[in-house]
């Protein structure tokens, strides 16, 4: 389980926030002084559940489309408007929440100033017990599928359960994280924050600017071009706390030169992927985001058409790569998706 804080959310909006230190001392969440903290998140039970599944290992997106048929029984709820997480690892279980609860959840705490990292539900978030845990706002029974429930849903049996409190909760180390697919947290190092190093965000700053350069020469799209070099000046800014120079990036390539850290599989990446959408035509990078730990590209396209997304792939196999493309949907006019991009194995 993670060492971060934990903030846990009240069942009713007008609740008090806890926050859980990594200690395990909980305290009422101060705007004034919390303001700021990375931080996983605690939503209620009641809002989230979890299944177990039998699914076969095929390609993330065909065991998307196979989980929403896995579920669609057990909700009364569209599908188009629910957020369905598989797990990872050998974590045979999926989870179902509503998209637009769980935006506003994530948004609500933004808004306080904390960064979001995981997003667990209560019920799976505690290490599992034999017996109900009664607390002031809700009633969990925890465990891998476990549920929550509204004090006044419970039995006599139940009821006579003494009232916890969330000091007397440990935490489990295999709980689902929810935040995945259309939700995984984007600024890991799309945008710099106070948690990443300077390399980290100046790594991103890279990417972006030879995507500019790139994209300008393949599609002469000179106007996508400013307006990625402006946002190069802006976060070369914020990662530095400097004024951009003419030419940010070729100041973080110097920097890069004197740092290796996360070069290695960096810049190989971005290279790929430049080579790739040269060869496709009218599919824009909107950002991208460098996760170390996998030595892969987060990405969200912009496409032309629907079947896109396919046509990349297959492009990206025919280089020896792999490229991961998530569900395409329409935004503001255009087709948007998300994808994970990877080096392949002969690399």
């Amino acid at each position: 389980m993670s060492s971060r804080p934990t903030l846990i959310l009240p069942v009713n909006a007008d609740g008090d926030m806890l926050l859980r230190q990594t200690d395990g001392q909980i305290h009422p969440f101060d705007q004034l002084s919390d303001s700021g903290l990375t931080c996983d998140l605690i939503l209620p039970g009641q809002n989230v559940r979890i299944y177990a599944h039998e699914l076969p290992k095929m390609r993330e997106r065909e065991k998307q489309a196979a989980a929403r048929f896995e579920v669609e029984d057990r909700t009364a709820a569209a599908l188009d408007e629910q957020h369905i997480v598989i797990g990872q690892n050998g974590d045979t279980r999926l989870a179902v929440i509503d998209s637009a609860v769980f935006s506003d959840a994530i948004s609500r705490v933004e808004s306080f100033g904390l960064i979001v990292c995981e997003v667990y539900a209560d019920f799976d978030w505690i290490a599992g017990v034999s017996h109900p845990i009664v607390l002031s706002d809700r009633i969990i029974f925890s465990g891998p599928e476990g549920y929550t429930i509204d004090p006044e849903w419970a039995d006599g049996e139940i009821s006579k359960e003494a009232t916890k409190d969330w000091t007397d909760i440990t935490p489990s180390d295999t709980a689902l994280s929810l935040r995945q697919g259309k939700f995984a947290r984007q600024s890991r190092l799309s945008l710099p924050v106070a948690s990443l190093s300077k390399i980290a965000a100046l790594l991103v700053l890279t990417g972006i600017s030879w995507l500019a350069l790139q994209g300008a020469q393949a599609r002469a799209t000179s106007q996508q071009a400013e307006n990625l070099n402006s946002q190069t000046a802006a976060l070369y800014t914020q990662s530095t706390g400097q004024p951009a120079p003419a030419n940010p990036a070729r100041a973080v390539t110097r920097a890069l030169k004197s740092d290796n850290t996360g070069k290695a599989n960096f810049l190989p990446l971005i290279s790929a992927l430049n080579s790739l959408l040269a060869k496709s035509d009218n599919i824009s990078v909107q950002s991208l985001s460098f996760d170390a730990s996998k030595s892969q590209l987060n990405l969200r396209l912009i496409y032309p058409s629907f079947e896109s997304a396919g046509e990349l792939e297959t492009a990206a196999s025919q280089l020896g790569h792999e490229f991961s493309p998530g569900g395409v949907r329409e935004q503001n006019g255009e087709l948007i998706g998300d994808a994970v991009f990877e080096l392949g194995a002969q690399l």
